[in-house]
């Protein structure tokens, strides 16, 4: 009797059930991806992290630069003028692309190459002008000291002064009158003869060696600007060429990740 019931199951039993039985016994359980749910926060903490650290790193070696070594008297005047010590940029940029770099290791892989060196984009210039802000608030802070008046005070004939030489005011004002005067005046009634100061010396140059000023202006504004091209483009390379040794690592790291099955 219970053959010939399992028979009459088996025959009553249509094709489809059959296949549909089968697919749900052999279905298994769903497998959550162990990728962290929160893997772009983690992006944007690493890379938050990087420049930060790096940011501070580089207004402390300015700070340090501008307070110990540029007032030793003509070796300091000289070493301000070529910018050596923004060739510690050679460090730091390679620090920040590589760290920006590995942090893409929480991007998913199929993430453009574009989009993963968006932070590197905005973090160059961010890094590199930093120690120029922090010298421009130094000396800001140096006339003050010097003239006892208040910072905003000095700040507004700063721009007058910077603004006369330049065309420009605030940090771009100072960014571009360094690049041929490196040594500012120390002292307001400096300030306020910044330009003037700048004539006599060229029309003295003028005098001894009976080349036309205009000449000397320049050879000054060339060269000053020729090195600070040459540091601009020595950290934007060294960005870039650790950028992808990072990109690198974290792709390394990724495979490694899939070959032990943890994806």
């Amino acid at each position: 009797m219970h053959i010939f019931w399992l028979g009459l199951n088996l025959l009553t039993t249509s094709p489809a059930d059959a296949h549909l039985a089968e697919d749900m016994s052999s279905q298994s359980p769903p497998i959550s991806s162990p990728r962290p749910r929160y893997s772009a926060l983690r992006y944007l903490v690493t890379v938050f992290m990087v420049i930060a650290a790096l940011v501070g790193l580089k207004l402390l070696i300015a700070w340090a630069a501008e307070v110990y070594l540029h007032p030793i008297p003509i070796l300091g005047g000289w070493l301000k003028s070529l910018e050596i010590v923004e060739l510690v940029n050679i460090i730091i940029f390679a620090l920040l692309g590589l760290g920006l770099g590995g942090a893409t290791l929480y991007l998913p892989s199929k993430t453009s190459v574009m989009l993963k060196a968006l932070a590197l984009v905005v973090a160059i210039p961010l890094v590199f002008f930093s120690s120029y802000w922090l010298r421009q608030a130094l000396w800001l802070n140096q006339l003050a000291m010097e003239s006892n008046q208040p910072v905003e005070q000095v700040r507004t004939l700063a721009n007058q002064a910077l603004l006369r030489e330049s065309g420009s005011e605030g940090f771009w004002g100072y960014f571009k009158v360094t690049t041929k005067m490196p040594i500012l005046p120390a002292t307001v009634a400096e300030l306020e003869r910044m330009a003037e100061d700048q004539r006599w010396f060229r029309s003295e140059l003028t005098r001894f060696s009976g080349i036309e000023p205009g000449v000397f202006s320049m050879i000054f504004d060339g060269a000053g600007w020729g090195i600070r091209i040459f540091h601009m483009a020595l950290a934007t390379l060294t960005g870039i060429i650790y950028f992808f040794k990072g990109l690198t690592w974290a792709d390394s790291a990724r495979l490694r990740s899939l070959t032990k099955g943890k994806v």
